[in-house]
């Protein structure tokens, strides 16, 4: 073929030097939209720097054993270029047409799968257009056997030239596009491009510029790349060297951008060396320098060589196997091993397991060289079965065992199940049970304060280790990408620093946790947990929360749940459970809590909550309506049927005898009709049972209107007390708080009839007293605090906590006979802490702070626990 000369002026770039070579084969048609460029590159890939991770990426996927980077810092503007060059696997004239097939990678077919041994990571062929993000031209060199090829792109040339419509069909455009055309977005632009040899390779990179990058691509550390592979090579001069290579590709980008321009290289530097795993086949160089994996920098609880197994260890694998192993200094020998087995276990602090590197090879586990070669790659557990996963997200054992030669199959991938490789496997388990146990010792050691509040009764290992060690494999997930990867519980701000947290979470030096309501909604989630604050916000709406929050002695108990259920999170994505899995499980488990609190309501809250939900569902509001009058006091029961009162409820009014009433629920998601309201079968049924009343409960009654009138009329004659389903729900939700009973519901019902007349019954019997009891109990107790300290020879009397009542907001409606009731009330809740001597003086039997533990369910106050927690805030409320 002939060659035509390369220019004699010095071309300024690469791409215009190469443009002169003789093209090989037909042109390549290259179709996509300008705003597909945009789209892909400045959208999809908005970071520089990821567009430089992306072709390191092409580079381990290419097989390669060394990848060398150039990227000019923005104090060096003349150097207009920047460079990724790998020896892997190169790309024939057919390779490179397909590379620009923009939506498949060429990456997944079988020829490709053949040849290679890695987990491939590209597979949608659009990484490419990354480096549009920083260079307006983009060429590959590369060489497979003898021959050089080489093709351009230049990204300026989908938005200069013209466009054809959509469908593809039809002649290209001239001039301005007719405005009948098809739309901007949907305009296919077709560049052609050629694939061109490079026969004068020496002549080519000694010219400029070619000769200026390969000195910048292959700087310092960086020329080892050439030679790790050829031991034979030993020429000085780069063209030489890479001509003796026999494959290999290498990226040059042009006429940089901005952003090209632009980039930091303490940033580069750090992404990559997250980006890179702990591998020994693959080495990556940035500017001369080699980058190595950040997981090198993890601190490392301890290491051991397989010669440090404990002779019990060798003892478990004799009995296991039958077959005796002996230490000689750092290895291990055997009758079926006699070439001996070396390797040393790595144990870190935190998890090898996850983040980015693991997109191109994972860090831990298990590797298993023979005779120098990797084997069964894939599987970090080399077959065993899965072990505790705390550990071995920690593990790191690379071991050489040269005598399982014979049993590795030709592509290396797996080995012959022999009894010679069960043998190993026992070797294998023993040596992580000895990992395990050391790291289970090393956490046991670990200082544990001997101060009451300080002790770490919750271990690190529980929560913050674990949390940290997701956090590090998983940190994407945090962003919700995709539906069934985002957390159910956890949730980060989203300026959070992750790396800084992590740091922090493998420190054993806890912020203390707390808990915060918040309303989120009913179908939202329990909780929500943010490590970084060390807050669990929980869901006050959620039907669990509803059920047990508003109690004291349940709060706790609460916390515990919700702490427990986010953490169970936390415990599944550590054990490498898949992601769709966790997310059913937990689905599950929240509705399960959610249709416990239904199945018993006990707090007033929830009884009153779900009777305002109720109101449009005619059999719920039968059920809510007997469960609210059994929460007041009365003996109720859900009749219900042909005939029949919805339910009976019965009331013993020592001396006066029994009282009964009937129950009624009118359930409508308007206001029922007066036709709707039989009120001659409500009488009925209060004959029929012989009661003494009838509770009617509706969403409302009819308004001002004849009909309305009528329907009082009814009410009163037939003495059916009118009741909407918003009052009685406050009515029960106020119960507690102002001792409110089952004679106060008598007294209505009985008494008043018509819904306005009812109305004004219910508004006098909640507004007197104007304070709550709660409030009362509260204010005594304070005032017992305040007298703390003074007049330590005196005894504490009702006159003296009167006194201190003057100006609180129960002391201007409060008399003495109510002081007096309350501090009996609080006498019989304190188990024995206050005693109530001769009708006026007060003896505390216990501390303040204890009284008020003893005190907390009257006093509806969370306390501090009586002994002091390091997990959590003692202020919680």
């Amino acid at each position: 073929m002939e060659q035509t000369a390369l220019t004699t002026s010095v071309p300024s770039s690469v791409a215009d030097a190469l443009s002169t070579l003789q093209p090989v084969g037909e042109p390549i048609a290259v179709s996509l939209s300008n705003e597909l460029v945009h789209l892909l590159s400045d959208q999809l890939y908005q970071s520089p720097i990821k567009a430089i991770e992306e072709l390191v990426v092409n580079s381990y996927d290419a097989d390669a054993e060394a990848c060398c980077v150039y990227v000019p810092s923005p104090s060096q503007p003349e150097k207009d270029f920047i460079t990724v060059f790998d020896n892997g696997v190169g790309m024939t004239h057919e390779g490179l047409t397909d590379l620009w097939q923009i939506g498949r990678s060429n990456k997944r077919t079988e020829e490709i799968e053949r040849r290679r041994h890695r987990k491939q990571i590209g597979k949608f062929g659009v990484g490419k257009l990354a480096a549009r993000t920083i260079a307006n031209k983009m060429t590959y060199i590369t060489k497979v056997d003898s021959q050089i090829l080489t093709v351009t792109i230049d990204f300026n040339d989908f938005a200069q030239r013209p466009s054809e419509t959509g469908s593809g069909n039809g002649s290209p455009q001239t001039g301005t596009p007719n405005a009948a055309s098809t739309s901007a977005t949907e305009a296919i632009n077709r560049v052609e491009t050629r694939v061109r040899q490079i026969d004068n390779w020496d002549e080519f990179a000694n010219s400029e510029p070619m000769k200026s990058i390969l000195e910048h691509t292959f700087a310092d550390e960086a020329s080892t790349a050439l030679t790790s592979s050829k031991k034979d090579l030993k020429e000085p001069d780069l063209a030489a060297l890479l001509y003796k290579l026999s494959h290999w590709t290498l990226v040059v980008l042009e006429v940089l951008t901005p952003k090209g321009k632009s980039m930091k290289q303490s940033m580069l530097k750090w992404v990559l060396s997250t980006a890179m795993p702990l591998v020994s086949d693959f080495k990556l160089f940035l500017n001369g320098k080699e980058i190595k994996s950040s997981k090198l920098n993890l601190e490392e609880v301890f290491r051991f060589d397989l010669g440090d197994l404990p002779d019990e260890r060798l003892k478990n694998l004799k009995d296991a196997t039958g077959i005796e192993w002996k230490k000689v200094g750092k290895a291990l020998r055997a009758d079926t091993f006699p070439s001996g087995v070396t390797g040393t276990a790595i144990v870190t602090k935190s998890s090898l397991y996850g983040g980015k590197s693991d997109d191109l090879s994972r860090s831990h586990g298990f590797f298993i060289k023979v005779r120098n070669r990797l084997v069964d790659y894939k599987d970090a557990l080399f077959g065993l079965k899965p072990l505790t996963y705390e550990t071995f997200n920690r593990l790191r054992v690379e071991v050489q065992a040269d005598d399982l030669d014979d049993g590795i199959t030709v592509s290396r991938d797996t080995v012959e199940e022999t009894h010679r490789l069960i043998a190993f496997r026992f070797l294998l388990r023993e040596v992580f049970n000895e990992a395990s146990t050391r790291y289970e010792r090393s956490i046991d050691k670990e200082p544990n304060p001997k101060k009451e509040g300080e002790r770490n009764e919750v271990s690190y290992r529980l929560v913050e280790y674990p949390v940290a060690d997701v956090l590090v494999s998983q940190a994407d997930s945090l962003r919700g990408a995709e539906a069934d990867e985002s957390w159910f519980y956890l949730d980060l701000p989203g300026d959070a620093d992750v790396t800084a947290l992590v740091a922090d979470l493998y420190t054993p030096n806890r912020q203390k946790y707390q808990y915060e309501r918040s309303q989120q909604g009913r179908a939202n989630r329990l909780v929500k947990f943010d490590p970084k604050t060390a807050t669990f916000w929980i869901n006050e709406d959620h039907d669990f929360v509803r059920e047990y929050a508003q109690e004291v002695a349940t709060t706790n108990m609460l916390h515990d749940v919700v702490t427990a259920e986010a953490l169970l999170e936390v415990y599944l994505r550590q054990h490498h459970v898949p992601l769709s899995i966790i997310g059913e499980v937990l689905e599950q488990r929240d509705k399960l809590l959610r249709s416990l609190a239904k199945d018993h309501s006990f707090s007033f809250e929830t009884v009153s909550s779900r009777l305002r939900d109720a109101a449009s569902d005619k059999y719920e509001l039968e059920i809510s309506l007997v469960v609210a009058a059994r929460s007041l006091g009365f003996t109720a029961t859900h009749v219900a049927g042909a005939g029949e009162p919805d339910g009976l409820a019965l009331f013993n009014d020592y001396p006066d005898g029994e009282k009964k009433i009937t129950l009624e629920a009118k359930s409508s998601v308007d206001v029922p009709s007066l036709g709707a309201i039989d009120f001659a079968g409500l009488y009925e049924h209060v004959t029929n049972h012989k009661a003494d009343g009838c509770l009617l409960v509706a969403p409302d009654y009819p308004g001002n209107t004849e009909e309305d009138n009528a329907a009082r009329r009814r009410a009163e004659l037939l003495k059916i007390s009118c009741w909407t389903v918003k009052q009685l729900a406050d009515f029960v939700e106020a119960a507690e708080k102002r001792q409110l009973n089952a004679k106060h519901v008598l007294e209505i019902v009985l008494n008043n009839f018509a819904p306005d007349a009812v109305a004004k019954a219910l508004d006098k019997i909640l507004a007197d007293p104007e304070w709550q009891h709660v409030e009362l109990y509260r204010a005594i107790f304070k005032a017992l605090e305040e007298l703390e300290g003074y007049f330590p020879r005196m005894k504490r009397t009702v006159d003296m906590i009167i006194g201190r009542l003057v100006g609180s907001s129960v002391g201007a409606t409060t008399s003495k006979q109510q002081v007096i009731d309350a501090l009996r009330d609080m006498e019989g809740a304190s188990q024995g802490g206050m005693k109530l001597r001769d009708g006026e003086g007060v003896a505390l039997l216990v501390s303040l702070p204890e009284l008020k533990r003893r005190l907390s369910a009257l006093l509806k106050e969370q306390t501090e626990p009586r002994r002091k927690s390091s997990f959590r805030k003692d202020d919680q409320t």
